[in-house]
């Protein structure tokens, strides 16, 4: 028997195959030889998408009723001081006597011998063309002062004095309209060498100062 048992594992060690051992060189030229297959990647992970943000609105602001403000204004003083402003001219029917003359109000001006101004100076150009304010005789006349002068005795009952002329044109006594050449400027009198026109309004009898009447006809 136990030689029968020899036989047996004697044979069946023969059949059975035989495990293949390889040396070291030819495994690692078999593996080189082996072609590798790599594992497909793996997609990145999706990127989350942020929300859209929702601005809401803002409400209208409340509308405010403007509030009534009061205004108080300053109380309007009278200036005892003249100012360069010009005073408005007066409504009146007339023509400028001396169109190319510049002049101011001087009426009350104090004068030699303690008179006063009576009246407005007229500077213009000498022989400057004088007029007639209104319809009117003329009256002319002579002094110390005024040199030669003449008077327009208007129809509108008031009477105009022109003085320091360097000629009268009208004559005496003569009827002249209004706008129409009486004299010339001139300096004789008392004008001290200025050529101008002195004139004078009266209304009534009595002298005014013509400054505004001159103002709403020049």
């Amino acid at each position: 028997k136990p030689q029968v048992d020899r036989l047996v594992t004697t044979a069946a060690t023969e059949a059975a195959p035989l495990p293949l051992v390889l040396p070291d060189r030819d495994l690692r030229r078999a593996s080189r030889s082996r072609t590798r297959v790599l594992p497909a990647p793996k997609p990145p992970p999706p990127k989350p998408v942020a929300a859209p943000v929702v601005v809401a609105p803002l409400p209208p602001a409340p509308k405010r009723t403007p509030k009534a403000v009061l205004v108080r204004k300053a109380p309007v003083r009278a200036s005892l001081k003249a100012t360069s402003v010009a005073a408005p001219p007066e409504s009146s029917a007339g023509r400028c006597p001396v169109p190319s003359a510049s002049f101011t109000d001087t009426y009350g001006a104090p004068r030699s011998g303690g008179r006063a101004h009576k009246g407005t100076d007229m500077l213009a150009s000498y022989g400057a063309p004088v007029y007639a304010v209104a319809d009117g005789v003329i009256d002319t006349t002579s002094s110390s002062n005024g040199g030669i002068s003449l008077y327009l005795r208007a129809s509108n009952g008031e009477r105009y004095f022109y003085a320091h002329n360097s000629a009268n044109v009208a004559s005496d006594g003569e009827r002249v309209s209004a706008g129409e050449l009486i004299a010339r400027v001139g300096s004789t009198g008392n004008a001290g060498g200025t050529n101008h026109v002195h004139f004078e309004r009266e209304v009534g009898g009595s002298s005014v100062n013509p400054y505004r009447f001159l103002r709403g006809v020049c």
